[in-house]
């Protein structure tokens, strides 16, 4: 083995430590952000005894901002399946070598 090969290794190794690390944000993210929908939901229902065109507009908002972050969470969720097909893809190409 060259050094220009063990420079690589070095480099492929602190990639995959930085990608490892980058998918237990996204996990950690992804829990937090379940965690605040389902604070959010919660808070969501006690305003079920309001009544009127405010609570009517008040409640599209908010079913809207549901919508989006459930969006929100399936892109980071896809993100976080194609990181980790990639830090497997790197895996292998590390064992490879």
């Amino acid at each position: 083995m060259n050094w220009s090969e063990v420079a690589l290794n070095e480099e492929i190794l602190v990639e995959l430590d930085d990608l490892m690390r980058a998918e237990q944000e996204l996990t950690w993210l992804l829990s937090q952000l379940r965690a605040d929908e389902k604070e959010a939901r919660t808070l969501y229902g006690q305003l079920d005894d309001w009544t009127g065109q405010s609570a009517e507009t008040v409640r599209q908002q908010i079913e809207a901002f549901f919508m989006g972050l459930g969006s929100k969470i399936s892109h980071i969720e896809q993100q976080k399946v194609e990181l980790i097909r990639y830090v497997e893809l790197m895996k292998q190409t590390d064992l490879r070598r």
